[in-house]
């Protein structure tokens, strides 16, 4: 599904099983909050002044620049100068339907989910185009209904996502892309990500970091743009959305993920996502139930 030139929406779930594109010029546009979504996300760059914030870390845009975002990552676009010109490509495409397009030979969600996966590719100009000319046909087959209209979205989103996976890490890349990051706020999300099972608190992290919890707290929201308590909970409500889809009561899940009891789980999670846990589990029942339906031409 594509459309050339989009009214921008703040939708971030998908309408479909498989992948959404969109294509935005815009102007006069406000930042998204931190996020995170239940699929992958291929951002790519065209014009604007833009950078973009994930897990902490800041990557300052240039035009051409392809971001690969993955279910767990916490992100968002940062827009310098609300005013101004801003394109870009934005992909969705779901997890389940890419490991459905992949083999044993090539595993299809690589770039997004391997250790030495690469978060922001700045490649070159012929790659670039590549992608580019990619995305476009997608965009042009939307609607179509001549010969092969069940079998070309499938081809190019596969022919895309090799590219992207050659580029991660076939390609020997000259141009390196700047990151700003923070070591202090680096390691604190390292830790954080390693101990969300365990209580975590500010005097707990003051004392392990060496820091009073007064200027951790006000060097998180700094690097980070939220608050050290609304990142924990979040990365928390992630990793129980996949403990959930793992087959894990959900009764029971809330202890794996850090909360202290049942009622403050349900909560977060229904504040967070504006549905309860097992409104979740359905829906997403529901979709899997419905894109095996449609593979086995039911």
């Amino acid at each position: 599904m594509g459309k050339r030139g989009n009214e921008y929406s703040t939708r971030q779930y998908m309408n479909r099983s498989d992948y959404e594109l969109f294509y935005y010029k815009s102007t006069k546009l406000r930042n998204v909050s931190l996020h995170h979504h239940d699929f992958f996300e291929v951002y790519f760059f065209v014009k604007g002044e833009v950078s973009y914030q994930i897990e902490g870390r800041n990557y300052q845009l240039i035009p051409g620049d392809i971001v690969l975002v993955n279910h767990k990552e916490l992100h968002q676009a940062m827009i310098e100068g609300a005013d101004h010109y801003y394109e870009r490509y934005v992909l969705w495409v779901s997890r389940p339907y890419l490991k459905r397009l992949s083999t044993p030979q090539t595993d299809l969600t690589r770039c997004f989910l391997d250790k030495r996966k690469k978060t922001l590719l700045r490649t070159s100009i012929d790659n670039q185009q590549l992608v580019r000319s990619i995305l476009d046909k997608l965009i042009a087959v939307e609607g179509y209904k001549g010969t092969g209209q069940d079998l070309l979205p499938d081809l190019y989103i596969t022919e895309l996502m090799v590219a992207l996976n050659r580029i991660s890490f076939d390609v020997e890349e000259k141009l390196q892309p700047v990151v700003k990051k923070n070591q202090l706020i680096d390691a604190v999300i390292h830790y954080l990500n390693e101990n969300l099972d365990g209580e975590i608190n500010m005097d707990e992290l003051s004392r392990h970091f060496f820091i009073s919890k007064y200027h951790l707290s006000r060097e998180f929201k700094k690097h980070t743009g939220t608050t050290l308590y609304r990142y924990v909970v979040q990365k928390r409500l992630i990793l129980a959305k996949g403990l959930i889809l793992q087959g894990n009561p959900i009764t029971a899940v809330y202890e794996q993920c850090g909360f202290g009891d049942y009622s403050n789980f349900f909560r977060a999670f229904k504040n967070e996502y504006g549905t309860t846990p097992k409104e979740f589990l359905q829906v997403m029942q529901e979709g899997q139930k419905k894109a095996a339906e449609l593979e086995a031409g039911l």
